[in-house]
């Protein structure tokens, strides 16, 4: 009796060439204290343990993995942040330099990753909506806030 493979080969390539492409994206869309590479590699997990039979697009299904477990990280890290304050253990430190990078981090992660798609990778914004799990016109609204946001405080840090 001969045993089928557990892995084919095309899947396998495919995930292979988008294993940067996600780094890259979950580099942006996940917190600072999180690497990017446990988020593609516990996507992948998830990927390739259920039932893959209806993903049509795997790069799209994988972004929004990615997201997902980036949003998941970061209500988890809240609700842990806001038990320690209630518990009276009051960090004091402030950053005095602040840099664009908290700007873009005070973004929600689900809109960081449309701009990351849309304005860096150079995705369609129908595309990336469907990445985000976002309708098309609701995508758009979430770039034109999250650019708002931070074209506001960048010009606030310049004091105009």
């Amino acid at each position: 009796m001969q045993r089928a493979p557990q892995w084919d080969e095309p899947l396998l390539s495919q995930l292979r060439n988008l294993y940067e492409p996600l780094r890259r994206f979950a580099a942006i869309v996940g917190r600072v204290d999180v690497e990017p590479d446990d988020l593609v590699q516990e996507a992948f997990t998830r990927f390739l343990s259920g039932d893959r039979s209806a993903v049509i697009d795997i790069g799209a299904y994988l972004r929004r993995s990615i997201v997902n477990l980036a949003t998941n990280e970061r209500r988890r890290n809240r609700r842990a942040e806001a038990a320690h304050i209630r518990l009276g253990a009051v960090d004091g430190v402030d950053d005095n330099y602040p840099s664009a990078l908290s700007d873009l981090l005070a973004i929600d992660a689900r809109d960081r990753g449309l701009l990351y798609m849309v304005d860096v990778e150079g995705f369609p914004t129908q595309d990336a909506a469907q990445a985000c799990g976002m309708s098309g016109p609701a995508a758009r609204m979430a770039l034109s806030r999250a650019r708002k946001a931070l074209r506001g405080s960048i010009e606030m840090e310049q004091g105009r």
